[in-house]
């Protein structure tokens, strides 16, 4: 099966666990799914929540929904692009020459263009101008970056002329883009354990942006995107979901003869959403109470839940609510890499759960070396009963404050690796470090999070985060 296309081939020890594991096999009958486990990308949500009554009578005399959600606006300040990490695939956007970079370093072909966003997706990276305007760079294989050009420098993507972007989320070979009106456009392509699974029923890849017409009857107000699926929530507070559900990240149930059917946006039952958030394979909505739920992989204990809440599970099938973060305060974000999750709290918190083998839980040993229930399961059940793996599973089970992290505003989680954006306008990052995506200036993994610093970025002040595959991306100004 094919690994995640963002994803590196960690040579350490026996603890390591293939990544064939990032596409578990789930059940293709009607019996619930389950998966086979041989062994084993970010935004900020919406923060203004104006009415919770989301019921209204219409002039024709039936119950609408109220709008509850606002639309996001662009960021007002402009800032230089700062990239560093693995480029050979030209993610970083600074040519041919420089594939790497273990500090970091800034693109001098944006300076002048007004950025105010940076997106890092698996193999490719999105900016957003001042005017609403996408520039884009990377691997273009599968049509990520929306434009024909060069891939290993910034170009701007056409086919936008007379929208105004204000938001975009990146897949591994997928781009999604929010309208200020509401709108969803998107390219690129879905990919399954088998392989591309197609952009829509009848579209393998879509080459240029395109709007979503599943969604045009919604006002959209985030988006956020895994691996390979997609979520859009609305101003009234529905989720929709989209893109490869074999994980269950979707929230519902898909026939795995039919899985191309989850290529059309479908709503789920969820209620009063405020924001929403990704992993790799897993997915969140987070509602006016201030309740996350859950559902998708969970192979590592990703989900958070306990083990009375289905926690042991491989796969939660669907919204399950977090019972452990309930009470903790306002949910500011949450987001998930390919098998570890993070959660921020308005008071600059950060929680974090699921994989810890290469340090992307950002706590120190004594905590991660604790007994059950923290442990995850050694050995996983394939569909016929048989086991599939007796190897350790080193992981948090139970969600776990990272402790010696300032207050924090934002986060963005890459497949193995995170970055925090503090209320001091520095970014900290930590976990896998192979790829140089920390920009520690080695190849090594920081167990707990380190200042991002560099002779580049003395003097600035870093106005966004982001964390894609094997690369991570700030904007500084």
């Amino acid at each position: 099966m094919a690994p995640p296309r963002s994803s590196v081939k960690k040579e350490k020890s026996a603890k390591d666990i293939e990544m064939a594991d990032a596409f578990p096999t789930v059940a293709t009958s009607s019996t619930e799914p389950t998966v086979k486990r041989t062994a084993s990308t970010a935004s900020l949500g919406i923060n203004a929540v104006a009415d919770t009554d989301v019921h209204a009578i219409s002039k024709r005399g039936r119950a609408t929904k109220k709008a509850m959600n606002k639309l996001p606006s662009l960021p007002q300040e402009t800032g230089k692009v700062f990239v560093f990490g693995n480029g050979d695939t030209g993610q970083l956007g600074l040519g041919e020459d420089m594939l790497d970079r273990k500090k970091p370093y800034p693109i001098k072909d944006l300076e002048d263009e007004g950025i105010v966003d940076v997106l890092a997706g698996g193999l490719h990276t999105v900016a957003i101008t001042r005017e609403g305007k996408l520039w884009s760079w990377g691997c273009n294989d599968k049509c990520a970056l929306g434009r024909s050009g060069e891939e290993n420098v910034p170009e701007v993507v056409g086919n936008l002329d007379t929208v105004r972007i204000v938001k975009v989320a990146c897949g591994d070979s997928i781009t999604v883009a929010l309208s200020d009106d509401g709108k969803v456009y998107s390219w690129g392509t879905y990919r399954s354990s088998e392989g591309d699974l197609g952009f829509n029923p009848q579209t393998s890849i879509q080459a240029v942006p395109t709007l979503l017409q599943a969604l045009t009857k919604e006002t959209v107000v985030d988006i956020v995107a895994g691996v390979d699926h997609a979520l859009a929530l609305t101003s009234t507070g529905d989720v929709y979901g989209w893109g490869n559900g074999q994980q269950n990240q979707l929230g519902r149930r898909i026939i795995e003869r039919r899985k191309i059917n989850g290529l059309n946006p479908e709503r789920l039952g969820l209620k009063h959403i405020k924001l929403i958030g990704s992993g790799s394979y897993h997915s969140f909505a987070v509602d006016v109470k201030d309740t996350i739920f859950v559902w998708g992989l969970n192979n590592f204990r990703q989900s958070g839940l306990s083990d009375e809440e289905g926690g042991l599970d491989d796969i939660i099938s669907t919204p399950t609510p977090i019972s452990s973060l309930q009470g903790k305060g306002i949910v500011r974000q949450v987001a998930g890499g390919e098998h570890h999750s993070l959660v921020l709290f308005e008071s600059g918190e950060v929680y974090a759960f699921g994989r810890a083998d290469s340090s992307q839980l950002g706590l120190p040993k004594q905590l991660l070396d604790q007994p059950t229930p923290a442990a995850a399961p050694s050995s996983s059940m394939d569909v016929d009963g048989s086991s599939v793996s007796t190897q350790h599973k080193r992981a948090v089970s139970t969600p776990t404050p990272i402790p010696n992290l300032p207050p924090v505003v934002a986060i963005s989680v890459g497949s193995n690796h995170n970055l925090a954006l503090t209320r001091d306008g520095d970014a900290y990052a930590w976990g896998f470090g192979e790829t140089h995506a920390l920009g520690n200036g080695e190849d090594k993994d920081e167990e707990c999070p380190i200042k991002v610093t560099g002779q580049k970025l003395e003097g600035f002040t870093v106005l966004q985060v982001s964390a894609g595959g094997q690369h991570s991306v700030l904007l500084a100004k």
